[in-house]
Order: structure tokens, then sequence, then C-alpha cells
């Protein structure tokens, strides 16, 4: 059965689209949209096969063109009317002689709809009714999607209709201003000129267009500088004088200027964009800033796009009645490389505004300085310099008192004119999220609905730039047939700098402007950073992506940050907002070759490698001997750091890593990720599980993807350490059992003690202590056999721990004591402190409450020094329940309040539980008997979920002494 359509609807104005009702449906391939393309540019005549022949293949035709033609004919037909039989030579595509002819109603082209509005548009004009003419040339130019027809078939960019369709369409543009320049409408289409001049510098209908508008809005300088730009561009590119229409408005210029006879206080100010949205903070620095007076200098700073613009003039309208003498306006095109302009020009420029006749301004530019200078002295007036290029290219042109406020914009810093001016800097930044989702729903409107989650995802896309909100809500608008939620889907899939805009051209356009001012050096930079998939760089990450030291890396991250295309955080770190990773992304895939971009990945995994080995051996030196029993092939390379620089890097770094692991094994370097993950292991232990996981997760894969069996046992211990210390005993000692087997296949003794030690302190948990016991003992017994005085150690706290947990107090000591003393020796703080806390403990059963306390206090600094989180929060809750039997239960209740926080941030359950039932005890001493029970009653459930045998216990017997209730 044929499918029927009720309306067909072919469009050229633009791209080449075809619609069966409100679908959109695939025209076919190149040479069947070209040969639509032209069906459609001469509808309703006849189109040769000649003339489609040669559009499709120029004067070299195959020799199997006329079958080729015929088709592409038969789809066409099928495409246009499919009710038809594609053989059938009438309907829709009909074969007239030797040619064929498109029977298209007004309706359903484009094309034909906008003929039919401009000849009515004219007629209205003839008739005397200038209103009506105007709305039907608007109606008309609506139909356009892109100045260009078939503007996605470019093999017939060049064809003689198309460009005669571009004359049609210029003229009826001609009209359509003219009528609104005769209306009093100027202001309306003043910005819309401005845009069509810049892009037709020599076409003189619309310079001479754009000059009336100018002169009806009161620019008269902007008049009088377009003249003289598009006097200068016909001459050097042309060869030729101005026509008779340009010159008609210029001597209209001359006339009002003599007939005016004074100086008209300048008015120069762009219209005020719509829907400001916030900024009330750096409304307020401005307001400030001019109420201040002195030094009458503000800059506002900011990345492309982010509205400086905006926020000027939004303050400056806002403020219109404090300059009396005047608002000037200058665009110092400091964002167009090699087109900026020159002091020299611009005072010509600001003079012209402030009405100096041209004959009056000098030649010289520090003459024309002096006369600015002479000129604002007394007078009130806001300039608003916009654009500026560097601090060197403003200063000439500060004024000599601080009557006028200079406002300027810029995308560097202008650090020169903040030191030596004290010029107020306002930074601008990106929207809040509150601000940009309010600014999408005003420009959305009714579009925005009651789907904040869309509006929020849609500001999280544009990553909250202003410039890019707009463009999206613009985006959105074109698509009112799809609800929010369809549009976001859309951007996400193809990203923000393809879609918004016609293929991204103004995202791409204001980034590029800055990124074009900069050197090659800091270009390339710029580019490799979008290659670290951290949020943020450190100068050693740059250092590494470039290859430069990092004297050299920093200097450029300088530079970068200056001009706004990196933002540099309160830890010196360095990075993009998500629209300009994805440029510099793109620029990175396009400039950069593989080889390259290979070479800068593989040193930045070097750096995340030999540094995290650097970093573990600073905080856990016992951990440096013991890995290589381990038979892990990690190095920290040319690395050294302090204690505090190696904390740093690690907590700095800690949310990248498992992003960094991933990134490894998409790059090809799986060994990486396994690199890093067993380099991290004894800092991840140390309250950093929920981060833990993930990152192991990755390694481990890619320790299967290599074969590497002592890695993934490795790993996997690690893996059930910290589902051990997360209060999950099953899946811990699934994943400690099956890595004890891997080690045990490998002769890794190192790993089976690792392993034995883990499931012991499980083992001890669960309430099965003669089983722990065995498996303490036997790890000691391993390490000793291999000689890491570190592992031995570790086993034998943990040997310790359990025998204090059964009474043995003595054996403890001993043993906690001689493990302190390895570690110690060791220069192992993180070892020191958990044996010493375990002591104290022991102290503490055996009633020597003050030698407890001393020792959980050392601990307690111990661990608070490497920055070990559970570490911390145990001996606060020991420290606390020592204190609590010395009666100081108000102290007491507060270590054990801190503790608790601290485990229930780190996910620490055995810990939270041991805390709560240590809060309950301390309560009930206190008299506070239902308080009491209800944290014993969370300490019982805890356990329970956990199978903590200890902690359940406890609860247990508290609750049962507390009595019901």
């Amino acid at each position: 059965m044929l499918n029927t359509v009720a309306v067909l609807v072919v469009q050229v104005l633009g791209r080449l689209r075809v619609w069966h009702d409100d679908r959109e449906v695939d025209a076919g391939p190149p040479a069947r949209r070209l040969m639509l393309g032209v069906l459609a540019l001469n509808a309703g005549r006849l189109t040769t096969r000649r003339e489609l022949i040669e559009s499709l293949w120029g004067d070299r035709p195959p020799s199997s063109a006329v079958n080729v033609l015929h088709t592409h004919t038969r789809h066409l037909r099928r495409l246009l009317d499919p009710a038809h039989s594609p053989r059938d030579q009438g309907g829709v595509l009909a074969t007239v002689g030797d040619g064929y002819l498109l029977r298209l109603p007004d309706s359903a082209l484009d094309l034909l709809r906008f003929r039919r509005s401009v000849a009515a548009a004219r007629q209205a004009e003839s008739d005397g009714d200038p209103a009506r003419a105007a709305a039907l040339f608007r109606e008309a130019l609506r139909l356009w999607e892109d100045d260009d027809p078939l503007c996605d078939v470019p093999a017939l960019d060049g064809h003689p209709k198309v460009w005669g369709l571009k004359v049609e369409r210029r003229r009826a543009q001609l009209s359509y201003w003219d009528l609104r320049l005769r209306a009093g409408n100027a202001a309306e289409i003043v910005a819309t000129l401005a845009v069509q001049g810049a892009a037709n510098p020599l076409d003189e209908a619309v310079q001479a267009t754009l000059i009336r508008a100018y002169q009806a809005t009161g620019q008269r300088t902007l008049a009088f500088e377009r003249y003289e730009a598009t006097r200068l561009v016909l001459a050097d590119e042309l060869g030729v004088e101005p026509g008779g229409e340009l010159e008609r408005a210029y001597r209209q210029l001359l006339q009002e200027q003599e007939s005016r006879g004074t100086p008209r206080v300048p008015q120069q100010l762009p219209a005020p964009v719509p829907d400001f949205t916030g900024r009330a903070g750096e409304l307020a620095l401005l307001d400030s800033a001019d109420a201040r007076r002195a030094p009458g200098i503000v800059a506002i700073c900011g990345t492309a796009g982010v509205g400086k613009t905006a926020l000027a003039v939004h303050w400056a309208h806002r403020n219109r009645a404090l300059f009396p003498d005047g608002r000037v306006h200058l665009d110092l095109r400091g964002d167009d490389a090699g087109h900026a302009l020159t002091p020299h020009e611009a005072l010509g420029r600001l003079l012209t505004a402030a009405g100096v006749p041209d004959q009056d301004i000098p030649a010289d530019a520090q003459a024309r300085a002096a006369l600015w200078r002479t000129e604002t002295d007394g007078r009130r007036l806001l300039v608003l310099l916009d654009n500026a290029a560097s601090a060197e290219q403003v200063r000439p042109l500060l004024p000599g008192t601080h009557d006028t406020l200079m406002v300027i914009t810029s995308r560097d810093r202008l650090a020169a004119l903040v030191a030596l001016h004290g010029a107020h800097r306002v930074e601008l930044d990106l929207l809040p999220p509150a601000e940009a989702a309010h600014l999408l729903r005003r420009l959305l409107g009714e579009q925005a609905g009651d789907d904040p989650g869309s509006v929020d995802d849609l500001a999280a896309i544009c990553a909250r730039l202003p410039l890019a909100l707009r463009l999206a809500a613009e985006y959105a608008g074109a698509q009112a047939h799809l609800p929010l939620a369809g549009v976001v889907t859309r951007l996400h899939r193809a990203g923000p700098l393809e879609l918004l805009d016609g293929g991204g051209a103004a995202i791409r356009h204001v980034f590029g402007c800055s990124y074009r001012l900069l050197d090659p050096a800091a270009q390339h930079l710029f580019r490799l950073l979008s290659l670290n998939p951290a949020a943020h760089s450190t100068v050693a990450c740059a250092a590494a992506l470039s290859g430069l030291d990092e004297l050299g890396a920093a200097r450029l991250l300088h530079r970068l940050a200056s001009a706004h295309l990196l933002r540099c955080d309160a830890l010196g770190r360095y990075g993009f907002h998500d629209l300009l990773r994805a440029y510099a992304a793109e620029l990175s895939l396009a400039v950069d070759g593989e080889a390259d971009r290979q070479a800068a990945v593989d040193r930045l995994l070097e750096h995340y490698c030999t540094t995290a080995v650097a970093a573990s051996d600073t905080l856990y030196p016992g951990w440096s001997g013991s890995r290589r029993h381990a038979g892990l092939a990690l190095t920290p390379g040319d690395v050294t750091l302090s204690p505090e620089a190696a904390l740093a890097w690690l907590d700095g770094e800690l949310a990248a890593f498992g992003t960094i692991c991933q990134f490894a094994v998409r790059w090809g370097r799986p060994e990486r990720a396994v690199a890093l993950a067993a380099a991290l292991h004894r800092y991840l232990e140390a309250g950093h599980g929920t981060e833990a996981l993930p990152i192991y997760e990755c390694a481990v894969e890619a320790a299967r993807a290599l074969r590497d069996v002592r890695g993934e046992a490795h790993l996997r211990t690690n893996t059930g350490v910290v589902l051990r210390l997360l209060g999950r005993y099953g899946p811990a000692a699934e994943e400690l059992t099956e890595a004890l087997e891997l080690c045990r296949r490998v002769g890794n003794r190192h790993g089976q003690a690792r392993s034995l030690s883990n499931l012991g302190i499980i083992e001890e948990r669960l309430g099965e202590f003669a089983s722990s016991a065995a498996r303490h003992r036997a790890a000691v017994a391993l390490y000793r056999d291999i000689d890491d005085p570190f592992g031995q150690a570790a086993a034998l706290t943990n040997l310790g721990n359990l025998e204090e947990s059964i009474g043995e107090h003595a054996e403890a000591a001993r043993h906690l004591l001689a493990a302190h003393d390895v570690f110690a020796a060791l220069g192992e703080r993180s070892g020191q402190a958990i044996a010493l806390c375990n002591l104290g403990q022991i102290h503490s059963t055996l009633g020597e409450d003050t030698l407890a306390v001393a020792r959980l206090r050392a601990a307690l600094g111990l661990f608070r020094e490497i920055d070990h989180r559970d570490g911390e929060a145990t001996a606060l809750s020991n420290l606390g329940a020592a204190l609590g039997r010395q009666g100081e239960s108000e102290e007491s209740l507060r270590h054990l309040e801190q503790a608790l926080a601290i485990f229930r941030s780190t996910g620490h359950r055995y810990g939270e539980a041991s805390v709560l039932n240590g809060i309950g005890e301390t309560l009930r001493a206190m008299g506070r008997d239902g308080e009491a029970a209800r944290r014993h009653r969370l300490a019982l459930a805890i356990a329970a979920e956990t199978g903590d045998e200890d902690e359940r216990g406890r609860a247990a017997a508290a609750l049962e002494s507390l009595g019901p209730g």
C-alpha cells in the first residue's frame, strides 16, 4: 500500500529540507539533493535535462548521465508524491518534453511564499500603505533560515539562480529597512544593520542604510565613522569613490551637523541586553567604585561570553542620571587579532564624541591625549571602553581628573591598570546555578514549563556561560515541537558547540578571538590541557603535558589565566569551564598530531604514577620497602616531596584518581591504571573508602586485561581492605579469599600474608577468634620468612588487637610494643599511631587511665599530622572512653561526637557502631538513659547489618541493662 501525505513542504531558503506533514524526511544522497534543489529553484518552470546534467557534472558528464537522472527522478517522485507510482510521469514532478517540471503550490515551497509576500509588499507600498508593506516584507524575510539558500548543497553555491535569489533577498531587506527608517523605527533595526554592515563592507546600499539608522538614533559619531570606513574599503578594494546613495547619506549627516550649531551631549550607549539577570554583587561593586570617584577607573574582566559588556551597559543605563555630560561608548576591538584600535585612533573617536570638530583634532597621538584630558576636565562623563586588548592600549585614553568614569571591559586582567592607576577590578565569573536557571526560564518562557530538572540540565550543558545560555534558549525556541527534555537530549548527544547557533559559530568565534591572541606556546598548552580528564591541572600536570619545566609551564598558565581562558582556584590549580574544554579538545584534535597527543598523555600518566609513589613513600616510608616484597614495579622517579606537600597533593587529586585510571585504560595504557591504584592503597585506606572502590574496580579490570596476576591480587586485597573498613564483611572476605588464592598460584608470599592478616581482622569482628588468631600468626610467620619488617609489624598489630579483645592483655601489649618499635625505626607514623592507639585501649581496659590518655593523645597527634581520618576517629573514640572512665563526661562526649562525625563521613561502619555504643555508655553514666538507649539501638542496627558480633553483643547487653522504655 502506498503512503499518503496530507501536507508536503519543501524548503530551500537555508538548508534543503523536505517535510511530510510535520515530519522531516531524508531527501537522499548529495546528488539527488542537488537535483531537487535545482528543480525547486525553477519551481513552476521547466528544468531541462541539460541544465540538470551541467549542475550535477559540469562539462564532463558520464555516459550514464541520462540513466542516472531517470533513477534520481523515480526516487524524487517517491519522496515528493508517495501516493503515485514513481513511473507516473505526471503528478508533482512531471516529465515535459526534454525536461522536468516541479509542480508545487505556493504553500508547499518557501521560495514561492517568499516571492508572493514580497510582491504583495511592493503592491502595498505602491498603494500608499507602508505599515502593511513593512509587515509583508518582515513575513517574507522570516522564511529565511540562513543567509544563503541551499546552504547545505555546496555544489550550488555559485549557481546563477542561487545568486539571483540572494539578490532578491537583499532587495527585500533594503526595502524593509527603508520602510522602518521612514516610520521612525530606526532603534529596532540598527543592531541588525550593524551586523549586516560588518558582513558586507562593499555593499554601498547597506552601508548607506546603516549610516541613516545611526543618524536617526543619535549616533552621529558612528555614522561618520561608518562612512569613512566604507570610503577607505571601496578605495582599497575596488579603487572607486562612494556612489550616489552613500554620498547622499553623508550629505544628510553634514547638513544636520551644520544646522545644530552646538555640540550634542553624547548618548552612545548600546541598547541594554534584554532579560538581564543576576550579578547583584558585581553591580554593587560598580556602584561602590563610582561612589568613591577616585581613581575613576573600573575594569570588568572575564572570559569570552561571560557577559562583561552586558553588565557594563546594564549598569550604565541604570545610572544614566549620574552622568549629565554624556555617555560615550567605544569598541576598542581588542578581541580581534590584528585589528585592535591604536590609542591614536581611539583618541580621535573619543574627541569626536566629546564634540571636537574634525579640523581641531591634532594629528599627533600625544597632542590628542592632552586635548582629551582637557575636554574631560570638569565634565561628568561615563566612558565605556569595550573589548580592551591590554592596559597599554587603554592607558593613553585615561582622563586627567576623576570626574569622568572610565568603565573598561576586557578578557585580559589589565594588571598594569590596577597596579599603576588603582583601577577597581570586577572579576566576572560564570553565573551561579540559580541565576543561570532563572535566566533560562526568562528566556524560554512557557517552553520551560514545569520542568526544573531540564532547565538545570540545560544550564549545566552551557557551563552557565551567559552567551551559551542565550544561544541555547534560541535553539530551544527553534525546536518548539520538542519538549525541553528532548532539546537537552539533543545537546547532550551532539555537544553544544555543534548545535548552538548554526554549528556553534558564535561560541567558537568568541573563544577563537581570545585563542588567536595567544603566542604559539600558550596555544599549544591550551590545547594539550584538554587531554587531562581531571577537573583541574596543577603546574606539574601542565609541565608534564607540555614537556616543559615547571617554571615555563607556570608562566604559560599565568598567561592563559590572564586571558581568562583558564580559571585558577585557591589551591593554585587551573581549570576550564566545560565549553572551553570542549573547544580546546576540538582544537587539539584538529591541530596536534596523534603522536604529539599520545606523548603528552604518556607524560601525564607518568607524572601521576611517580608522584603517587613519591607521596606514599613520604607519608608511609615503611611501605616503600614492603612493596618490593609485593613484586610491584613502582618507582617515585625524580619526584621529592615533603610530608605536607605529599598530603596536599594526594588530597588535592583524590577526586581525579578514578578518572585518571579510566583515562589510562581508554588511551591504551592499562598498566598505568594498575600502577596508580597500587601506589595509592595506604592513603586510600586512611578514610577514603568510598573514593577507593571505583579506582580499584577499574584497576582490577586493567590487570586482568594485562594478565597481571600479581597486580590483580594486590588490587583485590586492597578492595577487600576497603570493603572491610566500610563494614561489608561478606564481600570483603570474598575478595580477600580470591586474592589469597591468586597469590598462592604465583608464589607471592607477601600477598598471602597481607590477605591472611586482613581475613583475620574480619574473623575477629565476626567472633571467630580461634580462626582469626591462626590467620594472624600465619601472616607474622610469612612476613618474617621474607624479611619484611613493615609487614611483620602490621601483622603483630593486628594480632595484638585480637589478643586485647579476648582478654590476653599482656601478650597484646607485648606484640603492640614490638610493632610500635619497628614502625618507629622505619619512620612509619601511621603504624606508630595505630600501635599507640591500641596500647591506650589496653591501658584503659586495665584501669590505667592516666597512661591510656597519654598514649591516645600521642596517637591522635600522629594521625592528625598525616591526615589519617579513620585513625583520628579511632583515637578520639578511645580517648573519649578513657576520659569518661576518669569522670570527665562532658569532655568524653565531645570527643566521641567528633569521632562519630568522622566515621560517618568516611563510611566506616564498624567505627560508627563502636562510637555509638561509647556515646550510649557515657550518656548512661550522666543519667541520660533515654538518649543512651537510642544510641545503643542505632549501634545494634549497624552491627546486625554488618555481622559485627563484638558491637552487637555490646549494644544488646547495654539495652538489656537499661531495661524497656
